[in-house]
């Protein structure tokens, strides 16, 4: 019975002035600068491959053949996996029965809880990079734990595109936040939240600042969130799909030492200068008044933002130390 595709890939960028797609083998350079030469094999579950237009193998793109770069002259394309499994410059497919034991499935994207230790995983000799599958929670028991291995199914990953991280805010009140947001295996994004305090607080995208629902497509979205804090805020997006997944509010509560299905809810900060305070508002103006630009926050001022007369009226009417 079959129940893998497995196919083997030409890893890394081809050659511009080669026209030969062969079988090859490639070349991955560890940080411990060691070489190591194999084939690129990953595999996808044959009831993956039965459903409808979910696995294509694509020579064309908008109507135009696939440039080399993009992997001409095929590649394969797996709607709601990881990008691993949507592979490149494809010159062979097999039927097993069973997973590719290719490095890229065996070794490579496993996922492991937070109590599994590097050496747990790569063995006392990393620079050989061969990889012992030992959870040595119990000394006596040095199998192999596959409840740790991870699916290749996509979460739901979203993030914020406008503003930019750093950038200064100059509102009245709401600041305008533009994204997108994505959910792999089959389901769609329903709702999309973005928090102006780092996650303590939410607000729901409103419905029609969505676009179309769609199979294996992000959503687009917009929002304007009340802010009335002023200073570097953090802001950050999270994303809820059609069978309630959602993305952890903070990356250390997915963490593992192979940094897999580590999408946790993307972040940016923001300096905000609300325009409804009063003081606010008058700073705006006298810069402006005078010419000079807000931005950079770093850049001193050339005049004095009071009088010596306005000092000295402030310090009667508030001493600084007790009458008495």
């Amino acid at each position: 019975m079959v129940s893998y595709i497995v196919y083997a890939t030409r890893g890394g960028v081809p050659n511009i002035e080669e026209h030969a797609y062969e079988a090859v083998s490639f070349i991955l350079q560890y940080p411990t600068t060691q070489l190591v030469s194999r084939k690129n094999n990953v595999s996808i579950p044959w009831r993956k491959v039965r459903q409808n237009e979910e696995v294509l193998l694509a020579w064309e793109m908008n109507g135009k053949p696939l440039s080399k770069i993009q992997s001409a002259p095929l590649r394969v394309v797996v709607a709601g996996y990881i990008g691993a499994r949507s592979t490149k410059w494809v010159y062979k497919i097999n039927a097993l029965a069973e997973p590719s034991r290719g490095p890229v499935e065996q070794q490579e994207y496993l996922y492991y809880t937070s109590q599994v230790s590097e050496k747990a995983i790569y063995g006392q000799n990393r620079e050989a990079q061969c990889i012992v599958l030992k959870r040595v929670l119990d000394p006596a028991d040095a199998r192999i734990d596959r409840a740790h291995v991870c699916a290749p199914v996509i979460a739901s990953p979203s993030a914020i595109i406008y503003p930019e991280d750093k950038q200064v805010i100059i509102h009245d009140g709401k600041i305008t936040l533009r994204g997108w947001s994505y959910s792999g295996g089959g389901n769609w994004v329903e709702r999309v939240e973005v928090s102006p305090d780092g996650g303590s607080v939410w607000y729901a995208v409103p419905q029609e600042n969505l676009t179309e629902k769609h199979y294996h497509a992000w959503r687009l979205w917009k929002i304007d969130v009340p802010v009335d804090a002023e200073g570097w805020l953090e802001f950050c997006v999270r994303t809820w799909d059609s069978s309630n997944n959602t993305e952890p509010t903070f990356v250390r509560s997915a963490w593992n030492w192979d940094l897999h299905v580590t999408s946790s809810c993307h972040r940016i900060k923001i300096y905000s200068v609300n325009r409804t305070r009063p003081a606010t508002a008058a700073r705006l103006k006298e810069l402006e008044s005078r010419g000079v630009p807000f931005e950079p926050l770093t850049r001193p001022l050339e005049f004095a933002l009071e009088t010596q007369e306005e000092y000295s009226a402030a310090v009667a009417k508030h001493p600084r130390e007790p009458l008495n």
